[in-house]
């Protein structure tokens, strides 16, 4: 398996209690982590692409070397930076960074029949993107959410890995035909109802519509209005009020099971997104 960038922490000895590595789909990998001051750092990571964007920095030198391209720009809050797998990084700091890397493997390229080199055109200086930026900061938010996020951690990291290696071009969209939506919105109904065992992954779903993952969720939001994902919260949100009303009674962490949310919170992080209220609140409003 490929190494993580996990793997130049594990080397280097950090303190466990600075960073956080959680495993995504595919063999990716998303750490958070608050990197204090560093003499001297060496790291070599084995994945595709590291996807790195920086939350927060605190005044200091920082000096950073990739390969054999020297003192490249620091990390400024805001912008991101990508590094190649197998070359060495050297990193030195007088600041504390606060920063977001997600590890993008070969798999995830492949996937999609993508060149993961030509994510490098953009080169390695720090760079501007507000929607690569948005993905990964939703990423991050729902990465801890397990098998009932898995739809759209898949989505994300098909997105991520599609708009680094490919310019994003400007095609015509072509919705789901009726049989193929219908196909694909049976299984997702099962998923919503909280009659299937797991959530729906992408690549099944786009299985279902004879589809690459990319195709199926450019068609499905041509088709529906809706990412795959928001709608499969959207239907989820819609039979966790209907179990409310039918089961007053029924604790909120038994509704959150029943339809599959990782636990309570996440399943009222959820319902507040979409209804605008919280389920209490929305149980004493009937």
């Amino acid at each position: 398996m490929e190494r993580g960038f996990s793997a130049a922490y594990d080397e280097n000895r950090l303190d466990r209690g600075c960073y956080a590595v959680t495993s995504l789909p595919q063999g990716a990998e998303l750490i958070r982590a608050e990197n204090p001051p560093l003499p001297f750092l060496r790291a070599r990571h084995q994945q595709a692409v590291v996807l790195h964007l920086c939350r927060a920095v605190t005044p200091g030198r920082i000096t950073r070397h990739v390969g054999g391209i020297r003192n490249l720009p620091p990390p400024r809050v805001g912008l991101l930076e990508l590094t190649p797998g197998g070359t060495d990084l050297e990193f030195e700091a007088e600041a504390r960074t606060w920063m977001l890397t997600l590890s993008l493997p070969q798999a995830v390229f492949a996937a999609l029949d993508a060149d993961p080199d030509r994510a490098f055109t953009r080169g390695l200086l720090p760079f501007r993107d507000d929607a690569l930026r948005a993905v990964l900061v939703e990423l991050a938010e729902r990465a801890d959410g397990g098998d009932s996020e898995r739809l759209f951690l898949d989505h994300a990291l098909c997105f991520l890995a599609a708009a680094l290696a490919t310019p994003r071009p400007r095609v015509p969209v072509r919705a789901l035909d009726g049989v193929r939506l219908s196909r694909v919105l049976g299984a997702m109904e099962a998923a919503a109802s909280g009659n299937t065992a797991r959530p729906p992954a992408l690549p099944g779903l786009a299985d279902l519509a004879g589809l690459s993952p990319a195709e199926f969720a450019r068609g499905f939001r041509a088709a529906t209005g809706e990412s795959p994902h928001a709608y499969l919260t959207r239907r989820r949100i819609e039979h966790a009020q209907m179990l409310l009303l039918e089961r007053p009674a029924l604790p909120l962490a038994e509704v959150a099971a029943a339809l599959g949310f990782a636990d309570q919170a996440h399943f009222s992080r959820r319902f507040r997104q979409v209804t605008g209220t919280t389920p209490g609140r929305f149980r004493r409003g009937r």
